[in-house]
């Protein structure tokens, strides 16, 4: 993800063979995971025909940041990446730091929450969990992400699961009370960038990550991976940032559309 802040510490560069297992092409016929990506105004305009054509199957779009920042490509990618055929949901660059999770969640859904519709190509909204100065409203960020994701969910008759974006290491290692009663009720995307195959990878490789929603090492339960933050597809200029899905696309509009 890209934020008006600085990134410190998430984003590795990956090898010139790991960066080759993830170009976009032929493998793909015979991919497990499913491919998309994550965009903001970083991205800038995007063809988004041109990036369906080229594999990706779902896209999330940068919404919000705290309660000062508003993505203003957001509504063109999400209208854009629809009627391209790509199956679309919305992002928060969430500042448990500085607001309570009702205050944020509030100003999230004022903004995308008319994108965020039973229309058969809008997918659950996520929490990106990027920021770790504090907890504003909330005993510690488990508490906080998920009374983020109630509040979301009340704000419509719609059935709602959110998940929440965190790397392998510093984000899920601060979601430490997952195996405690009241755990982390998001779904799990995982940043991290293993070098493995975006269509036949995952995103647990170390013992020494957080494995936040199954306890032991090589855990199967992921709902998204972000596999880089360098892929190159058609459509985009520059840089974008690459994730799987590890069902298929019928399944990923079953278990994560609105419905």
């Amino acid at each position: 993800m890209k934020t008006l802040l600085q990134r410190i510490g998430m984003k590795t560069s990956l090898g010139l063979a790991a960066a080759l297992a993830l170009v976009v092409g032929a493998q793909s016929a015979q991919a497990n995971n499913l491919f998309g990506i994550d965009v903001s105004s970083y991205q800038g305009s995007i063809n988004w025909s041109s990036a369906h054509s080229c594999g990706a199957q779902y896209g999330f779009a940068k919404a919000t940041e705290g309660t000062y920042f508003q993505d203003a490509y957001f509504n063109g990618n999400m209208n854009n990446g629809k009627a391209a055929g790509v199956q679309m949901g919305a992002y928060d660059f969430c500042r448990p730091d500085l607001y309570s999770p009702a205050t944020e969640a509030n100003y999230f859904w004022g903004f995308a929450g008319g994108k965020i519709a039973p229309d058969g190509k809008s997918l659950y909204p996520m929490a990106d969990f990027e920021v770790f100065n504090g907890h504003v409203g909330a005993a510690n960020y488990t508490a906080w992400f998920n009374a983020w994701s109630s509040t979301v969910k009340g704000k419509t008759s719609h059935f709602l699961h959110p998940v929440i974006y965190c790397s392998a290491g510093n984000g899920a290692c601060d979601l430490i009370e997952y195996d405690q009663p009241g755990g982390i009720y998001l779904s799990a995307w995982i940043a991290n960038y293993n070098g493995q195959n975006l269509y036949t990878g995952n995103p647990w490789t170390c013992c020494t990550c957080c494995n936040a929603w199954q306890q032991g090492c090589g855990g199967s339960n992921w709902t998204y991976w972000q596999v880089s933050s360098t892929g190159s597809l058609c459509g985009i200029s520059g840089n974008t940032d690459f994730d799987a899905y590890p069902l298929s696309l019928s399944e990923l509009i079953a278990y994560q559309g609105v419905k």
